[in-house]
């Protein structure tokens, strides 16, 4: 299967595990953003090309992972996989699905499959889920 796998940048060591994890398991990842990492001091041209890769990562993949808490980017790679109607897992710890006690309408769209993990789980735990929606 063809994965695209949204987090914030601070959470990159937690997508390098998830993608060496999906790839040791055969699927493929359409754009890996943490190879150039963040890209705001590289000027408008560098960061609107980013962008593109980072939509057509969207574009071509079968699956979005979402991991959770995600920043502004995160989110707006979940709401192009949501307008597009693309099947995305939602992961994240309970508390990540909340802020101040509200939760995100868009955390409830259609294609959108929630998991809800504890501190403890790894990207074995995550990958075993994305196995299960493969199936």
């Amino acid at each position: 299967m063809k994965i695209y796998i949204a987090t914030r940048l601070g959470n990159a060591a937690g997508h390098n595990a998830l993608r060496d994890e999906l790839l040791r398991r055969g699927h493929s990842i359409t754009y890996d953003w943490t190879v150039h990492g963040s890209v705001q001091k590289d000027g408008p041209a560098r960061i609107a090309e980013v962008a593109l890769r980072e939509i057509g990562g969207i574009l071509d993949a079968d699956l979005v992972v979402v991991l959770l808490p995600g920043g502004r980017g995160t989110h707006a790679e979940l709401g192009i996989a949501v307008g597009l109607m693309k099947p995305i897992l939602l992961v994240g710890e309970p508390e990540a699905f909340r802020e101040n006690g509200v939760e995100c309408a868009f955390y409830y769209a259609p294609t959108v499959r929630r998991l809800e993990i504890g501190f403890r789980s790894s990207a074995e735990d995550v990958a075993e889920a994305v196995d299960r929606l493969d199936s």
